[in-house]
């Protein structure tokens, strides 16, 4: 321990000594550590952290692919989804797991002191919590006795956050009443501080018994319909239960359930379907993350920035180990003494791998502090325009200890290796070497060259990535949605959770369109049910009047139901036919426009206009007319491949839950914003308006991932190539030392400035090209691995590797400008005494 600790002052004084060396080497260890330290964050909080429950590794997700028939309500995959008369058969069925839940989101109008807000909500079976092991911070959770009598039980769990936001975390909100969408709720409990729900992204702001789904829910999800899948189910194994035995032991509940659900099933299903639907099984997977939809989402594309900003660091402290092997030899005349007094070379080493550590505990503080910073940018950003809620920006352990770690695996890293050479040599070697600076320090080169090589190589990789992500960026931002975006403003109302029925939400529609019309500054005004670009969508299977016999998975369009002036007002081109008019009512025959890409599918080589259809299959009569063809829309995201789409007036739509507002205006349309939630107000004080955007707001949210990943990526390549400069720059300026006499006796010789220049491009050129060998099939393979994140653009790019490649060689140029120069500029008299 003494050793130790004269190890660490000695290192600190020849540290101290040497300022410049220690500068950079903790700057360019402390930008490695602080960008790897900030993504980890977001990676563990998003792909890595578990679920702040009691044994999370016991808690599983059920899945059940197969058919389906009747309403199914899906985040992206529907063999999660479950009917409640299923999801009650399997927990009063199984003999593997302690408890089976179940939860949906809705969304909650809340109204309190006369105060009325949106909040997300979670309708959740009784044992819920329970199962969780999820304590109350004050009063109670729910308990089965909240799970038996539908519509009894009108009580409500508030979230800790939102008791905190809301209502600041008063305790006295226990057993006061919430008007939460338009029914009376009594507050029970708070749940615990660190619980934010089961799927990370996505806190419920208030917890509701699943009895109430009829009161809460607006589509009609019901308790009693074997086919009507709509809520998550997860369950907890027992004890010594392993996940195989689990998945047997529910299988054995599921199969008569199924033969239950089919003799109430009234479909058209021949036998072999039938078949198919008996003989789902029920997987599970791990559900120790919880549900993992943004995971899946964003998950590929976290992975593969971690992987860039691991290669910067891989970068960093390939620098690092440079500036270690060049003050190494350095000091070989030093190393060489003490080799002669006795040390030995395992004492010497741990000298240096001290120092190095050293070195690297100043990079990781400063790193540490830099990644924090940069959490502070990131976190917002992401939560605001990606939609994950509930992600933090505090320094957590785990990215402490992440952070620790990536500092003492770089110290040993850049120390290590320089340590083993530069003390490889004994006494008569170093004696020897005194006489020729040219041959004492050729391996130190040759293995300085291979650092660099290996520098080149990852830049190359980090280019090309960022060069994919850019242009795919820029294919993204540049294609044709379909609409325009240009001053365009859009809001969201929902009435139906404050208690309007369908009729007078129409009403209400009709009149805030008349309203917002007549403001100043309005050029027209549209709406529409499902909002644009923002990744919802309405679907159904229809019955084409004449239309070609379609597979069952080509029988689906989306849908969406609209008022008149929503094309023009979005500039959406009316191909033919015509719009919607405002006597295109509830009573009317029934219209529909269709999009070009429903048309090539359901009515092939004939003119649409006055062609008919009907939602649904089977012997259904087509009792909906097409009366105009629009244009295809990018309506999902902007990335998502063109739909068939029909659009519907709203007030012949059976049931409407809310209403997106589109007013394109003749001026910055943010100016707009004050006017249209006054005219809301005036209309209906507690009616809240929510996601009050601009178009082009919009469709930066929707590429936000892509965007980041590109500015991200682009930023990182950018530091590995200046990592990459400083790597070359210092290689040649040792060489050019090394070599200065035999630089002067070849200029004294006869040799000009040009070829002195060439003999140090030609150094570059060697490690140049070795690291663009590796590199380039290191880029490709990384690019196909990434190929689904890129749009428009294939892993093999030409333009893309070319540009690459263009790139570092400007960069090896600039590296070796000043010391080609200062080789020119050797006087070959000086030279020749020259050591």
């Amino acid at each position: 321990m003494q050793n130790l600790w004269k190890d660490i002052q000695f290192g600190l004084r020849l540290l101290g000594k040497s300022p410049g060396f220690t500068a950079i080497a903790v700057i360019t260890l402390a930008l490695g550590i602080g960008a790897n330290t900030a993504i980890f964050s977001l990676m563990n909080q998003i792909l890595l952290r578990q679920l702040p429950v009691k044994n999370p590794d016991e808690l599983v997700i059920l899945r059940s692919p197969g058919p389906q028939s009747g309403h199914v309500s899906s985040d992206g995959d529907s063999a999660e989804s479950f009917s409640y008369p299923m999801y009650k058969g399997l927990r009063n069925n199984n003999l593997v797991f302690s408890g089976i839940l179940a939860r949906y989101t809705f969304s909650a109008s809340v109204a309190s002191h006369g105060q009325t807000d949106r909040a997300s909500g979670e309708l959740v079976s009784g044992n819920y919590f329970d199962v969780l092991g999820v304590q109350p911070a004050v009063g109670r959770v729910f308990s089965p006795e909240d799970d038996r009598v539908p519509g009894a039980q009108p009580v409500v769990v508030l979230s800790n956050s939102y008791w905190k936001r809301r209502f600041g975390g008063d305790p006295s909100v226990l057993n006061k009443v919430l008007l939460i969408n338009n029914v009376e709720m009594t507050v029970v409990g708070v749940s615990q501080a660190s619980f934010s729900g089961i799927q990370v992204g996505q806190n419920p702001d208030l917890f509701v018994p699943l009895m109430m789904t009829q009161q809460m829910t607006l589509y009609g999800e019901t308790l009693d319909g074997w086919n009507d899948y709509w809520m998550k189910v997860l369950a907890r194994r027992k004890r010594g239960v392993s996940e195989k035995q689990a998945e047997a032991g529910i299988n054995a509940a599921y199969r008569p359930l199924l033969d239950e659900q089919l003799a109430q099933t009234k479909s058209g299903w021949n036998e072999d379907k039938r078949k198919k639907f008996l003989d789902k099984k029920i997987v599970l997977s791990s559900g120790a993350r919880g549900r993992t939809i943004v995971q899946r989402d964003s998950g590929g594309q976290l992975k593969t920035l971690f992987v860039m900003v691991a290669l910067v660091l891989l970068i960093a402290c390939t620098n690092v180990a440079n500036l270690v092997l060049a003050r190494g030899a350095a000091r070989q005349r030093e190393f060489a003494i003490r080799t002669a007094m006795g040390a030995s070379r395992g004492r010497m080493i741990r000298q240096l791998l001290a120092e190095s550590l050293l070195c690297a505990l100043g990079g990781g503080a400063l790193g540490i502090l830099l990644g924090t910073w940069l959490m502070r940018i990131l976190t917002p950003i992401v939560v605001s325009n990606a939609g994950v809620r509930g992600l933090t920006e505090k320094l957590d352990v785990d990215v402490l200890a992440f952070a620790i770690g990536a500092t003492l695996l770089s110290g040993v890293f850049f120390g290590l290796i320089p340590a083993w050479r530069v003390t490889r040599l004994g006494v008569s070697d170093v004696i020897k070497d005194q006489g020729s600076t040219s041959s004492a320090s050729v391996s130190h080169v040759g293995f300085r060259k291979a650092l660099v090589a290996g520098q080149v190589a990852f830049t190359m990789l980090l280019l090309a990535g960022a060069g994919l992500f850019m242009r795919s960026l820029w294919n993204l931002q540049n294609q044709d949605l379909g609409l325009k975006t240009d001053n365009v403003i859009s809001f969201s109302v929902q009435p139906s959770l404050n208690g309007y029925d369908t009729p007078r939400s129409i009403a209400l529609f009709d009149q805030m369109r008349a309203r917002i019309a007549a403001l100043p500054g309005v050029r027209s005004v549209g709406t529409g049910e499902v909002p644009t670009l923002t990744g919802d969508d309405e679907g159904s299977n229809i019955t084409a009047e004449g239309g070609p016999q379609l597979a069952e998975e080509l029988q689906d369009v989306d849908y969406d139901a609209v008022s008149p002036g929503y094309f023009s007002t979005l500039g959406i081109a009316l191909l033919s036919g015509r719009e919607f008019t405002q006597s295109d009512g509830a009573t009317t025959p029934k219209v529909a426009i269709a999009s070009e890409a429903m048309v090539k599918r359901f009515f092939p080589g004939r003119n649409p206009i006055g062609a008919h259809f009907a939602f649904g299959g089977g012997n259904k009569k087509p009792d909906i007319e097409i009366v105009g063809v629009v244009k295809d829309v990018k309506q999902e995201h902007v990335s998502s491949a063109i739909q068939p789409y029909v659009y519907i007036p709203y007030p012949q739509r059976p049931k409407l839950s809310g209403m997106t507002f589109y007013v394109r205006s003749t001026q910055d349309p943010l100016l707009l914003g004050t006017a249209l939630q006054g005219e809301v107000r005036e209309m209906d004080a507690n009616l809240p308006v929510y996601d009050l955007k601009t178009m082009r707001r919009l469709v930066e949210e929707d590429l936000f991932s892509a965007r980041m990943v590109a500015v991200l990526s682009a930023s990182f390549a950018v530091l590995a190539a200046l990592l990459a400069a400083l790597g070359i720059y210092g290689v040649l300026a040792y060489v050019v030392v090394q070599r200065t006499r035999e630089i002067g006796i070849r200029m004294a010789l006869g040799a000009v400035a040009s070829d002195v220049r060439f003999l140090i491009v030609k150094e570059v050129g060697s490690m140049v090209l070795i690291g663009i060998g590796v590199g380039l099939p290191l880029a490709y393979g990384l690019a196909r691995l990434s190929e689904s994140l890129l749009y428009g653009v294939h892993a093999g790019d030409p333009l893309v590797f070319t540009l690459g490649l263009g790139l570092i060689a400007v960069i090896a140029l600039a590296a070796c400008f000043i010391p080609a120069r200062r080789a020119t500029r050797v006087d070959p008299l000086v030279a020749l005494r020259y050591q």
